[in-house]
């Protein structure tokens, strides 16, 4: 591949990584995008983006969650609904609940919800290779919960 110059100097764009945090409390989202997924375990999951207005700035500032969704897992012969209560307060929170089933999520783009924002501490993998708290204390927001 050719090297190509993309006309930006580094360090005019290296924090463009980092997410702006938003103060603790209640916002207004409204459903951007849903995407199926799979963990790594290979459990499938809804990743969904949601735009917040950023009140101080005035600008869209987007926020993920993802939701399990119930399965069976391999060698398994048991269905497990475990973990899908977030699912279920995503639906109430944009005033559709989940009602079992079958789910389009097409019905769900363009919602409009509120839930709570708050901070926590950044993960990283840890030299074990499993998920520890930043030991720069790094912020990032988090979806405490939604509100219906």
């Amino acid at each position: 591949m050719p090297t190509i110059d993309l006309g930006v100097d580094y360090e005019d764009v290296k924090d463009q990584d980092k997410f702006p945090l938003l103060d603790n409390g209640t916002y207004e989202f409204r459903v951007k995008r849903i995407q199926e997924v799979k963990a790594s375990n290979g459990r499938p999951m809804l990743k969904w983006s949601h735009a917040i207005i950023n009140p101080t700035t005035g600008h869209d500032h987007t926020i993920f969650n993802n939701t399990v969704l119930p399965w069976v897992p391999p060698n398994e012969t048991e269905l497990d609904t475990g973990g899908v209560g977030m699912l279920v307060q995503q639906c109430k929170a944009v005033g559709l609940p989940w009602t079992g089933g079958k789910l389009n999520t097409d019905d769900y783009i363009g919602r409009v919800g509120q839930l709570e924002i708050k901070q926590k501490t950044r993960q990283v993998k840890g030299p074990a290779g499993t998920y520890v708290d930043d030991p720069n204390g790094e912020q990032v927001n988090e979806i405490a919960r939604f509100v219906y």
